[in-house]
């Protein structure tokens, strides 16, 4: 037995609340080392009356396996004590406690619950679970020609550059919602709106306003309203990680320097303060983008302040976080806290590019988070084929180890943003490539968020080839039909949109890689074939064509 493999902790991570009477306790071993685990355990007060668990195997990477047992109380779960036994597949057995490791049954050193607070359990909406999000550019979405142009703007086919204007607005956002709901999404993403230098608006400098390329106030009322009526949510995004120079306390401590009141609202380094990067600190390292400090409780309450103006004047249905995993912890605790307390319906979707546990395992930061490994994943198998069906099942199974069962049917599982190439792009134009990432994508746990223009075969490299204008007169229809059916397929689906998942072969010789989805009232199974060549998966699957997906509901 792997000893030195084993792991459970007095963490969340570990026992993971499900509700105040349901927690699933986590255990990790050796991958392929453990037969048979169980769980005994046992109410403090009550030593006599003893329970036993088995704990299921839910996922393995490459050297881990993860176990979880699911323990379900009539009241509250509290005083819990408990310790696993455990058996090898060589049929060696020992106990697990906090004291470690026995051959018999341990008598002291036992592990505790003491308490499962409310606050420790996950409370996203139910609303997003599993559903279809799509995330529009607004510069680069649809121009209304309502306003005014206050920018030169180019042909909108024209090649994207980081300064060029295509005159995209909300308007125009509005114009194309029938086109977004027979499409099937449902919640729309849409980068910032607020007043901020750049086309990109990631350099804000008012965010009591929206900008003037986009239009005003009323008319996203509008946009929110109509949209609501026609079954899709809309998520801002909040850009409160840093600022735009021009923002007016950062021209404060430009201005007055050491004597500016707004001098902690930021990192300066030095003194005088001038348009430089070596003055004070900044995302990316970019002068144009001062980062705030929002561990400073007066940035705290102003960034509090923004997001309950849009949510009360316009009726946004949440926040995504830009550069979510570099504000300060306790600063998104507050904002969850006080929030929630007054929306709680609202949701907080954070910007990360990696492991996001700290952020989500705790129930106190974000309710998801733009889920870029399993981004990774889909370029590697699909798009690139640098990886085989056995690293791609290795390579999920390692992410899914990272969160809880329902945290994952939250995550934003994206092929492409404003900030990669595109999918197509990154597939060399191989059209089957990018069908059968969307097929996986659309029929995975988790939330399938479009990229603009994804559904039509929009192509282009990384910022700012990415962002070009929506190819409303070049589409492909074929393509477009594909979407809109997985689409339909996944919200006719109660096992799809929510079920659980199972890894059913991941078959390098035969490029095959299926799996299930599970209810207990239905179960689809899900067939990959990345190879050139015909492959028998069943009797009932039959062939599956070369480059193709076979999908077989029960």
């Amino acid at each position: 037995m792997n000893f030195a493999a084993i792991k459970h902790e007095s963490l969340l991570l570990f026992r993971q609340p499900v509700a105040r009477n349901k927690v699933r306790f986590r255990l990790l071993t050796a991958r392929d080392d453990l037969s048979e685990c169980r769980m005994i355990y046992w109410k403090r007060s009550e030593p006599e009356r003893r329970w036993t668990q088995p704990l299921m195997l839910r996922a393995q990477d490459q050297t881990s396996a993860e176990w979880l047992a699911e323990v379900t109380r009539s009241e509250e779960i509290h005083y819990l004590k408990y310790f696993f036994f455990l058996k090898n597949r060589q049929g060696g057995e020992a106990y697990y406690c906090e004291h470690g490791f026995s051959e018999r049954e341990p008598q002291t050193g036992f592990f505790e619950l003491l308490q499962v607070n409310p606050g420790d359990v996950p409370c996203p909406p139910e609303w997003a679970r599993g559903l279809v999000y799509y995330q529009i550019f607004p510069e680069r979405f649809c121009r209304s020609g309502l306003r005014p142009n206050r920018h030169p703007l180019d042909d909108w086919n024209a090649r994207p550059t980081r300064e060029n204007y295509l005159g995209g607005d909300l308007a125009g956002i509005r114009q194309k919602l029938p086109y977004l709901q027979e499409l099937g999404a449902e919640c729309l993403y849409l980068t910032p709106i607020f007043a901020a230098d750049f086309n990109h608006k990631y350099a804000t400098t008012d965010y009591f306003a929206i900008d003037p390329d986009f239009g005003t106030e009323d008319e996203l009322t509008a946009l929110v309203q109509e949209a609501h009526s026609r079954g899709i949510r809309i998520l801002l995004d909040g850009v409160f990680n840093h600022s735009g120079v021009h923002f007016a306390p950062f021209q404060d401590m430009l201005a007055q320097g050491e004597a500016s009141r707004y001098r902690d609202w930021f990192f300066p380094k030095r003194f005088p303060i001038a348009m430089d990067a070596a003055c004070y600190e900044c995302v990316g390292d970019y002068p144009y983008m001062p980062r705030l400090n929002t561990g400073n409780p007066e940035v705290q309450d102003f960034v509090l302040s923004v997001m309950r103006y849009w949510i009360q004047r316009c009726g946004v249905d949440g926040w995504r976080m830009d550069v979510a995993d570099e504000l300060d912890t306790a600063c998104v605790q507050f904002l969850r806290r006080r929030l929630k307390a007054e929306f709680p319906q609202a949701l907080l979707l954070g910007e990360t590019w990696g492991d996001a546990a700290r952020m989500l395992c705790g129930g106190d930061q974000f309710d998801s988070v733009m889920n870029y490994l399993f981004r990774d994943c889909m370029v590697d198998y699909f798009a690139h084929g640098s990886i085989d069906e056995r690293q791609l099942d290795e390579r999920l199974q390692h992410m899914r180890m990272k969160y809880p069962e329902e945290t994952c049917q939250y995550l934003y599982n994206c092929l492409s943003s404003h900030d990669t190439a595109r999918f197509l792009t990154e597939a060399r134009g191989e059209k089957w490539r990018l069908k059968l990432a969307l097929a996986f994508q659309m029929l995975y746990p988790g939330c399938p968020a479009l990229y603009y223009g994804e559904e039509i075969g929009m192509e282009g490299e990384n910022d700012p080839g990415c962002r070009g204008g929506m190819a409303w007169e070049r589409q492909d229809e074929e393509l477009l039909g594909w979407v809109k059916r997985l689409i339909r397929f996944r919200r006719q689906h109660e096992a799809v949109r929510r079920g659980a998942y199972r890894t059913l072969l991941a078959d390098p010789d035969k490029k095959l890689f299926a799996f299930e989805r599970r209810t207990d009232g239905e179960t689809i199974t899900v067939i990959f074939n990345s190879g050139d060549q015909p492959q028998d998966f069943a009797a009932e699957a039959g062939t599956i064509p070369a480059h193709a997906v076979k999908i077989i509901p029960s």
